[in-house]
Parts: C-alpha cells; sequence; structure tokens
C-alpha cells in the first residue's frame, strides 16, 4: 500500500517541515511517525489516513490559510498501542527520532532526526504487537522453474527456515504457517498463480532487481560473515535469493542492530505428515466454522505454561510428522511424566507464568529491552537450578537429556546481574538507579558527588527562602528549562534584582540565579555521567548475555519441548486418554474412541458423556461405508478418527481406550462446504476440488475421510459419482478410508467389492419419536429420518404433513400419478 506524499508546494516551509519532508520522501510507502517532543507527530496524508484509521482528531498547521498542513500526533509513551493498530490493518509505520537534544546539538537548524525502524506486520519485536503463543513469521518467496524457493523467519526468536516447493505444497505450507508478511518479486505475481489471491493482503511486492542471485549471495555472506554461502549450506540459486531478500529486508526495516539470526535451516518434507488447506479448515485445528479459537483442536490440547511452548505446540499441530522414531522420543517422554505425577506436579509450578524470555532476550539484544526486561532475565536464571535440581529425580527421557546441561552453565551471568541490577521494575536508565550500590565503585563516587551537589541545592532553597521572606519558595526541575525558582505570582515584588525572570505562567513564576545556574551545571554534569556509566555497565550485562545466547537460544527449546510434554501427559491424566500404538503396518485401530474437542464441550456445557465407538481398518478391509440417519453422528465419527490419528502424529495420548496406527503420511478430509463466491465457485465445484485433491495425491499410507460426496448435483448423478469414488479409492489408492453418504444404494456396491465393510448407527423409534444413541453398528440404514429431524427443527406440523404424503407416494413410485 503506497502513500505517497502530497504536492506540500508551500510558499516556504520551517526548517522542521524541510526535514520532514525530506525524510518522507524516503519512505512513500510508510506513515511516518515524526518524533517532536512529547509526541510523535503526522502531517499531509499520512495524518488524514492515521486520523481516520486511529478515530483521532485531525488538526492542521497555519490553519485556514494557504499553507494549511493536516496533521494529527499521539503521545510518545502510548505509541505502540496506536502503532499496533495501524500495523493490524496492514499499514507500514516508519518511526524518524530525535538523535539529539536540543542542548546537545551544534549549529543552527533543527535537532537531527532519523528513521531508527520500520514497523511492519512480519517485523515485530515488540509484546503489545505480538501474540504470544504464536509465531510471527516473515516470508520470501522466489519463483523459479516451476518451483517456488521460500524463506521464513521468525525475527523475534531469531528461528530461520529455507525449503523449495511446488505450487501445490507452498499454499499447503502457507496454510500451515500463516505468514504476516510476503515478500514477492513482481515478476511472481504476473504469473497465473490463483493461489495469490488468497494470500494478497499479506504481500509487500518488490523490484525484480532486489532478487539478484549475486547481489543476494553477499547480502547472506555478510550477515552471516562467512566467505562464501555454501558455509550455510547448500541450496538452490532461488534459494539463495529468497534467503538474501529476507536477510536485507531485515536489515532495511530495523536499521540498529539485528538480532543474530540461526543459519538457514531445511523443514525435511518426507518427514511430515501433510494437510492441505481444505483439512486444515474441516478439522477445526485452529479455529472452529465460527472463527473462533475456542473448541478448536488447539485450544483444548493447549494446556502450556509459557509462552515459548505454546509456540512449540502450535508449530508441531501445524507440522505433525510421521518419522516413527521421532514419534516415539517424543511420546516415551510425554509417559514419563504421566508415570511421575509428583515431578510433573513440581515442574509445572515452576514453569507456570514463566515470562517469554525468547522473545526478551531477543529485544535485549538488539538494544530495544529495558532493565525491567532483564530483571526478567535474572529471575529466569534463578529458577533454572530449581528445575535443574528435580530434572535430575528421576533417569530423564531421551528427548530432555541435554536439558541439565544446559540448565547449569549460567551461574556467573546469575551472579553478575543479581550483584549488578537493582530490584526494581520501574527503574529506567533515563532515570538513573538501576545499577545496585556497591557494584561498581566509580559509579558510587558519581553518585556520592551527584548527592553532595543535591544537600548543596537544598541548603541554596533555604537561604533564598530567609533572603526573600518567601516561605513557599521552591527549587524545582523540569526537562524544558532545568533547574528554577519558583514562586506564586502574588510574590513578585519580593524578588531581589539578581533574581531572573525565566518563565511567567498563571499559576507561578520561574526565575534563576548566576549562582543556581553554576551549582545546575556541577549537578547535571554529575548526574549525566553518572547515567553515562550506568548505560556502560547495562550494555555490559547485554555484552555478557550476548555471549552465553545460543545456550540460552537452546535452553529456552528444550524448556519449551519440556512444557508441551507436561501439558500433554497432565491432560492425558485428566481426560483418561492412552498412548497410541505406532509402527509401520497399515493398520488403524481405534478402540473406545472419543472426539477429543466435543468431549470438553460436553463436560464444559455438562450434556452428558460422549458416547465411545471403534474403528478398524487394514489392508484387507480399509474401507467402511457408513450410511445412517441424519444427527446420527456420522460426520462427527468421520471427524473423530481423524484427529485421533493427527494427535497421533504429534506426540500426544489420544482419547481412547486404545489406539494402534500405522504411520500416516497425509490426512484427507472432504466433510462439508460452501459457496466461494470470490472464486467463481458453487458449492457443488468446491465438493468436486476437494474430491479431486484426495484422488490425485493419496497414497496407500494415507488416511481420509469423506462425507456426503456428491450431495450438491442431482440425484442420480451425485449416486455416480460416489459409487465411482469408493471404487476408485479401493482400486487404486488402498488407503485406509471412512466413507460416509446419504445414498443407502450406494451400499449395493459392497457385493461388488467385499473388502469394504458396512456400518451405520443405531436409531430406535418409540412412540412415534426416533431415539439416536450414536454408536457404530454393522449394517446399513434404510431410512434418513429427515421428516423428524425437520420436526425438531420446527418445521411447521402441516408442512410435516404434507412431505409424510410425498414421501409415502414416492416410496410407492406413484408420485407422478397423484400430482397429474
Amino acid at each position: 500500500m503506497l502513500l505517497f506524499v502530497m504536492s506540500m508546494l508551500l510558499p516556504k516551509d520551517t526548517p522542521v517541515m524541510a526535514q520532514y519532508k525530506s525524510i518522507k520522501s524516503q519512505y512513500p510507502d510508510c506513515l511516518l511517525f515524526f518524533r517532536l517532543g512529547d509526541f510523535y507527530e503526522l502531517f499531509f496524508q499520512d495524518a488524514e489516513v492515521a486520523s481516520k484509521e486511529l478515530d483521532i482528531v485531525l488538526t492542521a498547521r497555519h490553519k485556514n490559510s494557504a499553507q494549511e498542513i493536516p496533521m494529527c500526533g499521539v503521545p510518545f509513551h502510548a505509541s505502540e498501542n496506536y502503532i499496533a493498530r495501524l500495523v493490524k490493518k496492514g499499514y507500514k509505520v516508519a518511526i524518524c527520532e530525535q538523535l539529539e537534544t536540543p542542548q546537545s546539538k551544534e549549529g543552527k537548524g533543527p535537532v537531527k532526526r532519523d528513521v531508527v525502524r520500520v514497523i511492519t506486520a512480519g517485523t515485530l519485536l515488540e509484546d503489545t504487537l505480538l501474540n504470544p503463543r504464536q509465531h510471527n513469521f516473515l516470508a520470501a518467496v522466489c519463483p523459479q522453474d516451476g518451483l517456488f524457493a521460500l524463506a521464513y523467519v521468525d525475527i523475534s526468536t531469531g528461528e530461520f527456515w529455507l525449503e523449495s516447493y511446488t505450487e501445490k505444497e507452498l499454499e499447503e505450507v502457507f496454510s500451515s504457517l500463516s505468514p504476516k508478511e510476503i515478500l514477492v518479486p513482481e515478476k511472481g505475481l504476473n504469473q497465473d498463480h490463483s493461489f495469490w489471491n488468497s494470500w494478497r493482503q499479506f504481500l509487500t511486492i518488490l523490484p525484480n532487481s532486489r532478487f539478484d542471485a549475486l547481489s543476494c549471495e553477499e547480502r547472506l555472506c555478510q550477515f552471516f560473515q562467512v566467505n562464501t554461502s555454501k558455509a550455510l549450506g547448500s541450496f538452490s540459486k532461488a534459494e539463495g535469493c529468497a534467503a538474501g531478500v529476507l536477510v536485507d529486508y531485515v536489515l532495511l526495516t530495523q536499521k540498529r542492530q539485528v538480532l543474530k539470526l540461526s543459519c538457514p535451516k531445511r523443514n525435511p518434507k518426507g518427514s511430515l505428515l501433510r494437510l492441505d488447506p481444505f483439512t486444515r479448515n474441516n478439522l477445526e485445528l485452529f479455529q472452529n466454522f465460527s472463527g473462533s479459537k475456542e473448541f478448536s483442536l488447539l485450544q483444548i490440547l493447549d494446556d502450556t505454561l509459557t509462552p515459548f511452548g505454546a509456540r512449540l505446540l502450535h508449530w508441531r499441530l501445524s507440522h505433525p510428522i510421521c518419522d516413527l522414531n521421532a514419534l516415539q522420543v517424543r511420546l516415551n517422554c510425554v509417559e514419563h511424566f504421566v508415570q511421575s505425577a509428583d515431578q510433573r506436579a513440581a515442574l509445572r509450578s515452576l514453569l507456570k507464568g514463566m515470562p517469554d524470555m525468547e522473545r526478551i532476550i531477543s529485544r535485549l539484544l538488539t538494544r530495544r529491552g529495558t532493565p525491567r526486561d532483564l530483571l526478567s532475565v535474572l529471575h529466569v536464571l534463578k529458577i533454572f537450578p530449581k528445575i535443574h535440581h528435580i530434572l535430575l529425580q528421576n533417569v530423564l527421557p531421551t528427548e530432555l537429556e541435554e536439558l541439565p546441561f544446559l540448565l547449569s552453565l549460567y551461574d556467573e551471568l546469575t551472579d553478575k546481574l543479581s550483584r549488578g541490577l537493582v530490584a526494581d521494575e520501574s527503574a529506567s536508565l533515563l532515570d538513573g538507579d538501576v545499577i545496585a550500590p556497591g557494584y561498581w565503585p566509580d559509579l558510587d563516587e558519581l553518585r556520592r558527588l551527584y548527592q553532595k551537589q543535591e544537600e548543596v541545592l537544598e541548603a541554596l532553597q533555604n537561604q533564598y527562602i530567609q533572603e526573600t521572606q518567601i516561605s513557599t519558595l521552591k527549587i524545582r526541575h523540569n526537562k524544558i528549562i532545568g533547574y528554577h525558582i519558583e514562586i506564586s505570582p502574588s510574590f513578585a515584588s519580593k524578588m531581589p534584582y539578581q533574581f531572573i525572570l525565566r518563565q511567567s505562567l498563571v499559576s507561578c513564576l520561574r526565575y534563576t540565579t548566576e549562582e543556581l545556574l553554576e551549582l545546575a551545571k556541577k549537578l547535571e554534569s554529575a548526574r549525566g555521567q553518572a547515567l553515562l556509566l550506568e548505560q556502560e555497565i547495562f550494555d555490559q550485562f547485554l555484552e555478557d548475555l550476548a555471549t552465553v545466547h545460543g545456550d540460552l537460544k537452546n535452553t529456552f527449546k528444550n524448556l519449551a519441548v519440556l512444557d508441551v510434554a507436561l501439558s500433554f501427559a497432565e491432560i492425558a491424566v485428566q481426560r483418561h486418554y492412552t498412548r497410541p500404538k505406532l509402527d509401520n503396518s497399515d493398520i488403524f485401530e481405534v478402540i473406545g474412541g472419543r472426539h477429543p474437542v466435543l468431549e470438553v464441550a460436553f463436560f464444559t456445557h455438562q450434556k452428558g458423556t460422549f458416547i465411545k465407538n471403534d474403528c478398524y481398518l487394514d489392508r484387507q478391509a480399509p474401507l467402511w461405508l457408513m450410511t445412517g440417519p441424519n444427527m446420527a453422528g456420522k460426520s462427527t465419527f468421520l471427524r473423530q478418527n481423524a484427529l485421533i490419528g493427527l494427535m497421533a502424529h504429534i506426540g500426544s495420548f489420544v482419547p481412547a481406550q486404545h489406539a494402534h496406527i500405522g504411520i500416516i503420511d497425509r490426512i484427507f478430509s472432504r466433510v462439508g462446504a460452501s459457496d466461494d463466491l470470490s472464486r467463481g465457485h458453487s458449492t457443488f465445484m468446491l465438493e468436486m476440488i476437494e474430491t479431486a485433491c484426495i484422488l490425485n495425491q493419496a497414497t496407500a499410507r494415507s488416511f481420509v475421510i469423506f462425507d456426503e460426496v456428491g450431495r450438491g448435483t442431482s440425484t442420480y448423478d451425485g449416486l455416480s459419482l460416489a459409487w465411482a469414488c469408493v471404487e476408485h479409492v479401493l482400486d487404486h489408492i488402498g488407503c485406509r478410508t471412512l466413507f460416509a453418504t446419504h445414498y443407502h444404494e450406494l451400499a449395493a456396491v459392497q457385493q461388488l467389492r467385499p473388502a469394504i465393510k458396512l456400518y451405520t448407527f443405531k436409531v430406535q423409534e418409540w412412540n412415534k419419536q426416533i431415539v439416536f444413541f450414536h454408536e457404530v453398528i454393522p449394517g446399513k440404514a434404510d431410512r434418513s429420518y429427515g421428516l423428524h429431524v425437520a420436526k425438531l427443527a420446527g418445521i411447521p406440523e402441516t408442512l410435516l404433513n404434507r412431505a409424510q404424503q410425498i414421501l409415502n407416494d414416492l416410496e410407492e413410485g406413484g408420485i407422478m400419478l397423484k400430482i397429474f
């Protein structure tokens, strides 16, 4: 989105306005927050946009004149909230700061100003702008030879990934990552890739020249301080371009020191259980069909206690794996804590409330942190020995073997910060008193000098009170005029001639004297030296932190693993989940399975007990054809088993009495559909697109659920498509499949394909009422009970009676005769 500067051809600009225009011209696509004292001001079109989006007053300079300039502003101390709102709406914000004070500047003209950072959706660092429980990915895409090189990074944690994908794979990856900003070359959008339409609001389009291979390699080498990009690993020319563009964009937006990113890592595609966007949505992994996170799979599985643990859980659910050994390692870890209740409780109590250390350290190392952030680091470092002690009480699972060693590496840093920091979270480097007394002798001496001058200042105030006989006279200080003498205007006549008037206000008069000016210089000098030394000591603490950053990063990765394992174990115990047996077989066996989300919803809303059901699929009988009345539970059963399979592949225990699951490479879901008017797709077209995706990409190792294939067209068309679909899956793919249909006639296919097993749901009629037991039983349904469901929905009785007459005629085959 480009925000072009208005014409701004005024007869004569003030020096400050000329400075503003010069800086704004360098950032035409950003809203420029221009620092003036305690406010960020916006001018011209930026002001009009910000006023509208933030609902703040639009005013003007040179109002009601030919030189009128639209303007608005926000307080510096409250700016983060306003910036967050603008970034969420898709704007980029350039922060222009004062780089010197009026007192320190040399020569004439305005104080020096420049942009110190450009804030975009993909380059956020502040807690107030970030979701603590999710990664915030910035991505860059470079298309070449039918593939798409993708680099993506979370600059708040330093994680950096790189891989190449086909167009279909890239769409799946975007669905799993949910990048907040995507850098693409102009040429990439000129090609016919329809999936860009779904992500258009996240795109930042860059000139093709920014993707020059040679320039990108140079940027990578400079950033990672290597002589050749080969030192970073083996990657294609396009992958190098994507990574180089990403690094360059981070440097351009951050301006100042950038957190050292990890070297680009690959996420091996072969080890992931793949989920297409349809399936992610249909299974309600991250949000329900209403768009809320409540009663999504993530929400009911998330009992993590730390932000970094929550992000790891989100990543695992977005990236389930099919590596059997890695899954067994995860499950062993969960089982360890299921069996160690005391240890689990003790560790969870220590993790509870732990701040977001990954992002806090990132802020500190990019010089955007505060003493409060460093105190948070110290607080967590003091917890490490306690976690270390509890971990060593039992033999640890493989996944956590490295953690005790990592936790023991920070005694020296902990000691230094404990001795050096004042335990006051409100302390500021601007005000001083961040460094503890006794830590640095030179600082203590400067403070003594400053305190001595303050005593002299107090004596001078008493002297002036005696001289003027004004008992309410005070010597005060503010940022505008510094130290001054303040009296009530009613005492003006009592002031001696040597008192120089500095400021006249309605409420008070402010004076100075030669004596006070001299003393103020000494005070400011002592205070300035003390503040400067405090900053140097604080910076040294940050250097010490930087030396152990790699180890700390690894420590918090391991603590995230611990947090997720403890969360899974707690949930498994509370909800009676079981460890799934995973192997390389073709079996999918679930005994006493429950829907993980609906079970929690039933408990929360006190709707009774969820009905357990079994499922067994293998190579000899890989497909269940399920018929049954509306509302009997077909869709629930299908989703339930898909979710159980997915949970097993993130390393979680599952809601069942027993589960034996052969490794799954992909889960597909063809469940429900609605019109997509933006793409010109009808409900039936979307249904067929989803079905085609499954038929073209499923393998013998996939797990597929089909719900009501063919319902969006005529009866014969729909039945024919559903019948052929069942045959194709069985004959040409052979994957484990649950196929639910409202076409009861489809059950006849089992006579041609004995490998198909027929199942339905137990239903009982009683007193002209129908009772759904939601219990899966062998066999096929002979009725849909649609009129009963319509009655439950409140359809008028007269209409239901007429519908029953028509149904009777249809079943007798005489409907056309009776109509005519």
